[in-house]
């Protein structure tokens, strides 16, 4: 493995390490401190907005400027985002550091995969591909999942240490991310039409591959509905179904650790075809719609599964691009997609906080399951001919 790669997981693995430890008490400890369910939503939707507002710019930053810079930034706005959140204890506290964790999520996200992927050698990049994506995807949920385990019982003993390992996971990957190799892809000398040539090739490539349209299509709908869980599964079980929240890092693990010996098989299975996601996506959207009522004892297994599912979309997604673009404009093209994921999260949080107010929890996660059902239903109906044709859009 190359050297960016090696330090792309220790990075990921940091990034798997503390969103893993807040992921099942953020919004308990945001109830603590006296914030709605619409606050809840408003603060989802305030993060995603940031992600969103920033993909574009910080891909262009990185592929003029550099990939590694833009990593190093990423992490010095995530270690003030923990700062804040532990100082500033209020709505307000909140949303100025839900801002810059939006932000440095930008930063990183396209950047760090884009140096990690350039690094590949040309000679068998496909196998390659799959053994990276397989490797991050195994480390976020071994990571995350022991770090969900200790988040439960940790906020049991003391509400104050949630968003502790915010600030000390930027500090040190703020210091991984030194260990970077610049990928000499970057033109510090050209002017403003050059530096937005990668957004061109993007919307080029886009138009030249029907597979990339259905990935982005889908990604939207996948991270509508992803949200709508995220937000409200804690509520869920905790105020609806009376379940222990130290209980929750064990479900979450559990998805985890099924999704760790699956995630190899089937991307490897999949070849970077499509439809591997879009049938484990239907899959997902009918556990989704499924949840708020079925039987209590069945709640758990189905929240199991419904964390399987979301893990492996992530890898097959990136498998699948990564196959079909080549270098140039590699970190503007996936922080674009990324932004694509962030309208799907922005479109779900103040409508599923409007929602959970007004028609109560179980109606959040019946509309985003359903939502879900219904879209890739109608890509596979639309799309049947590109499974029949090869689509490379370099």
């Amino acid at each position: 493995m190359s050297r960016n790669g090696f330090v792309y997981l220790t990075i990921e693995a940091i990034l798997a390490g503390f969103g893993g430890f807040i992921l099942p008490i953020y919004v308990l400890y945001f109830r603590y401190y006296n914030i709605t369910l619409f606050e809840v939503a408003l603060l989802a939707a305030v993060f995603e907005t940031a992600v969103l507002i920033s993909e574009i710019p910080t891909g262009l930053l990185a592929d003029r400027f550099g990939r590694k810079l833009s990593v190093v930034l990423g992490f010095s706005c995530f270690t003030i985002s923990g700062l804040v959140f532990i100082l500033f204890r209020n709505l307000t506290g909140f949303l100025v550091a839900e801002v810059l964790f939006g932000i440095a999520e930008a930063f990183i996200s396209g950047a760090a995969e884009a140096l990690a992927v350039d690094s590949i050698p040309g000679d068998d990049k496909q196998g390659s591909l799959q053994r990276l994506y397989t490797r991050r995807s195994r480390i976020r949920i071994a990571v995350t999942a022991a770090c969900m385990i200790v988040a439960g019982y940790a906020y049991s003993r003391d509400v104050s240490v949630t968003f502790y390992p915010v600030l000390l996971g930027g500090v040190a990957g703020l210091g991984a991310s030194w260990f970077f190799v610049e990928i000499g892809h970057q033109h510090h000398d050209q002017g403003a039409r050059k530096f937005f040539a990668p957004l061109a090739l993007m919307f080029r490539r886009l138009e030249v591959s029907a597979v990339l349209k259905v990935l982005f299509v889908l990604a939207l709908t996948a991270n509508f509905a992803f949200e709508a869980v995220d937000q409200y599964w804690q509520v869920l079980l905790s105020e609806l179904f009376e379940i222990d929240v130290k209980y929750f890092g064990y479900l979450t693990a559990a998805g985890a650790a099924l999704a760790f010996f699956l995630v190899g098989p089937i991307v490897r299975r999949s070849k970077g075809q499509v439809s591997t996601s879009m049938l484990i996506l239907l899959l997902s959207g009918i556990i989704i719609s499924s949840l708020p009522n079925a039987p209590a004892a069945l709640i758990p297994y189905l929240l199991i599964l419904y964390f399987v599912t979301k893990e492996m979309i992530a890898p097959l997604f990136s498998y699948t691009i990564n196959s079909l673009i080549d270098s140039e404009g590699r970190a503007t093209f996936l922080s674009g997609f990324n932004l694509t994921c962030s309208i799907g999260e922005v479109a779900a949080g103040l409508l599923v906080g409007f929602i959970a107010s007004r028609l109560g929890l179980p109606v959040v996660f019946v509309v985003g399951g359903s939502v879900l059902v219904l879209v890739v239903i109608a890509m596979l109906f639309m799309s049947r001919p590109m499974f029949d044709k090869s689509a490379n859009p370099r």
